[in-house]
């Protein structure tokens, strides 16, 4: 499976080619370790480099042309320097999907991850049975596996891709235009309920999620994707580059 195509990667309406995926690490050396992993899942047909934190803080790479980007978390100590990193690889680049993998040991909040830009946060045991689920769901992912963009037309209050147009109330249209305005595409329940024009301090929380449910389930009736993920204890995620209001 060839993961390359052309991306909307920024708010000013910025395309480019996006193949190929990027790991980095600490070191050099634990950035290539982690290449070699990711290698002999993704198959030898996807380009995969590696690279350090400052090699790439300094930009000597261009990260938003990778595809996807692991950004390696070996230790409890790292924990400030990669949510830093992923919050600048996250600055100018809308379209990358981006990893937080965890191989080190010790507990680590996921949240500050996710709203540092990160779409996934994952830990990685080390065993070839475990990493080979991991990738397999990777792989198999929504990012992965969309084909077409929908564009979200707020004009004629609709979703428009695959030949095929699904209409949208206009509070729908707000939450997907909120979702696809956030870096992060991560919308706590309270700034959905402010979207809506609920009062934050006395909405339904039930109400909130019948609406969101609703809404998930027009899209994946219509195009055939999980579009908006739970995120537990927080709120909802949109899938990353599934949805253009441009």
């Amino acid at each position: 499976m060839m993961l390359t195509g052309t991306k909307t990667i920024s708010i000013h309406n910025r395309v480019k080619e996006q193949t190929g995926i990027l790991t980095i690490g600490r070191t050099h050396m634990l950035a290539d370790e982690f290449r070699e992993l990711v290698t002999r899942h993704a198959g030898s047909n996807i380009p995969v480099v590696a690279t350090c934190y400052s090699k790439l803080l300094n930009r000597y790479q261009h990260p938003e042309l990778y595809r996807a980007i692991f950004v390696i978390i070996d230790s409890p100590q790292a924990i400030i320097d990669s949510i830093a990193l992923i919050e600048d690889l996250r600055s100018d680049n809308m379209g990358s999907i981006i990893f937080a993998a965890i191989t080190g040991p010790g507990t680590y909040n996921k949240m500050k991850y996710y709203l540092a830009g990160a779409d996934y946060c994952i830990k990685f045991t080390g065993t070839p049975e475990e990493s080979t689920e991991v990738f397999s769901g990777i792989f198999s992912s929504p990012e992965w596996q969309k084909k077409d963009i929908l564009l979200l037309d707020p004009t004629r209050m609709c979703l428009i891709g695959d030949d095929k147009k699904l209409d949208v109330s206009f509070a729908e249209m707000q939450i997907l235009e909120a979702f696809s305005q956030t870096k992060s595409h991560i919308l706590s329940h309270d700034e959905i309920a402010n979207v809506m024009g609920l009062n934050i301090n006395f909405y339904d929380p039930r109400a909130l999620e019948k609406s969101i449910s609703r809404l998930r389930g027009k899209i994946k009736g219509m195009y055939g994707t999980n579009a908006i993920q739970s995120i537990r204890g927080h709120g909802y995620r949109l899938i990353r580059g599934l949805i253009s209001t441009t």
